[in-house]
């Protein structure tokens, strides 16, 4: 087509003594839709266009003075026969054209092409050209043809990765669409060869429709999917499961990434997807840091504790909480959580230190106790407080050979003591044989360990660490608070 269309698309009336019309009703331009381009203008002013055969077919010439004129865009074939009784037009869509000749033998050329269904169609027209038309029209149909057969296969793998997403079948879901994307490409490939380089053309177009469509169902399995994934993560976070809660959440991330990959355009919901996204990556942030959060909440409030007792439960889960800062990403090239592993490693050592110390503590008051009870001679009430001693001393040494070996010899001693006052009061109490109190030998020799002494009561308000270069590892002011609720203390 020329740059400027000629008069036969854009002029209308009868023509004249010398001169034969065009149209009736409106210019032959008007026909053709914004979603396609003219490409070839034919005309015939007697002989018009024969559909079907001699016998069952009928004959549609232009009336007198007016023009049959063909339009062949890059999405159909357009024929407009005129007449003063009315223009007559018919649209052939390449898709439904096959079978297509071309013969310019006669006093003048005539296109010859099968209509899907078997009506064959023969319009009149000039010489001049023809060999490009036929050329064009069958191109055109086959890529047509080839193109919507591809589509309407993506469309039911679309229909099938919905039908998937519905069953919360998603990882099936994005295999379907993601295999219906790569058919949509091959139907990209041939509209794009099929228009001229650079040029947007009406098969293009159409693929392009199907492919905003297949975004949409891609975002929808791809979100489902990233939801699915946070899920998962605050399922392992509140199991205290940090490095799979940290995987699951860089899988959503992934899945976001993909997202924001295809044109944002053609992305339904595009905001509220991104805002989800920005949620995830505070969310990730707070999980790096909740662990070392954790460590430092119980060091704190065990610090703070003045019974001993509730100060070596919060020691016993600082010392498991430090221990969980420095095995994340054991061997890994990068820590992906806050804390510095040499501090950290400073700071469990004393952490069990005060364990140990707490628990002694415990013990030690336990079995002042028991001996005031049996001075008092009050044996029951003396063995109630010695077994509470045994109980303890037994559980600050298992917490010693854990962690704190320097202290282990002390408190085999100090249980065998204990153990000792347990005997002797079962022993009153059942009127048995007491063995010699050597409790006040001053030949006993008391190992110089550098553990807290029963008369210093817990180590708790004693221990005046700073953890000012722990803390520096967390972002934020209070490490109790972790915004998505998941941990933290």
């Amino acid at each position: 087509m020329e740059t400027d269309p000629p008069d036969v698309l854009t002029s209308t009336g009868s023509g004249g003594l010398f001169s034969t019309g065009y149209l009736r009703d409106e210019p032959a331009l008007a026909a053709v839709d914004d979603d396609e381009t003219p490409q070839f203008a034919l005309t015939s002013r007697k002989h018009g266009i024969e559909i079907g055969t001699s016998e069952s077919g009928k004959t549609v010439r232009p009336g007198s003075n007016y023009r049959m004129i063909g339009i062949v865009t890059d999405k159909r074939f357009l024929l407009l026969v005129g007449d003063d009784d009315g223009d007559t037009r018919f649209a052939i869509p390449h898709v439904d054209i096959d079978q297509i000749s071309g013969d310019h033998s006669l006093g003048h050329g005539q296109i010859t092409f099968r209509r899907c269904g078997g009506t064959e169609w023969q319009v009149h027209c000039g010489k001049q050209g023809i060999v490009d038309l036929t050329a064009y029209l069958s191109h055109a149909s086959q890529a047509w043809i080839r193109v919507e057969n591809i589509l309407d296969e993506v469309k039911r793998m679309l229909v099938t990765a919905t039908e998937q997403h519905d069953r919360e079948d998603h990882e099936q879901a994005l295999e379907t669409v993601l295999e219906a994307g790569d058919r949509l490409d091959a139907a990209g490939g041939t509209a794009t060869e099929f228009g001229s380089p650079g040029d947007v053309n009406a098969l293009a177009g159409r693929v392009t429709t199907v492919r905003e469509r297949y975004i949409a169902t891609l975002t929808e399995v791809r979100r489902s999917r990233a939801r699915r994934a946070v899920d998962t993560g605050e399922q392992h976070w509140r199991s205290n499961d940090f490095e799979m809660a940290y995987d699951a959440y860089e899988a959503a991330r992934a899945e976001y990434d993909e997202i924001f990959s295809l044109p944002t355009a053609d992305i339904p919901e595009l905001a509220d997807i991104r805002t989800e996204r920005d949620r995830l990556d505070t969310v990730i942030e707070d999980l790096k840091q909740s662990p070392l959060r954790t460590a430092v909440a119980a060091d704190n409030e065990a610090v703070a504790a003045e019974d001993p007792a509730v100060a070596a439960d919060h020691w016993a889960k600082a010392l498991e909480a430090y221990r969980d800062v420095l095995e994340l990403d054991w061997g890994a090239d990068e820590r992906r959580f806050a804390g510095d592993p040499e501090k950290v490693r400073d700071r469990l050592g004393t952490v069990a230190e005060n364990l140990v110390a707490a628990r002694r503590t415990v013990a030690t008051d336990a079995m002042e106790a028991g001996d005031w009870y049996a001075d008092a001679s009050q044996p029951d009430a003396a063995l109630e407080k010695y077994e509470t001693a045994q109980t303890a001393f037994e559980a600050a040494l298992a917490d010693a050979r854990d962690c704190y070996p320097d202290a282990t010899d002390h408190l085999e001693t100090e249980l065998d003591a204990v153990e000792q006052r347990l005997s002797r009061t079962k022993a009153r109490l059942n009127g048995d044989p007491v063995d010699v109190d050597d409790r006040f030998d001053e030949t006993g020799i008391t190992p110089d360990l550098d553990i807290t002494t029963a008369d210093e009561r817990s180590p708790s308000p004693t221990d005046t660490t700073d953890l000012s270069d722990i803390e520096t590892g967390i972002d934020g002011t209070d490490p109790k608070i972790d915004p998505t609720g998941h941990g933290g203390s």
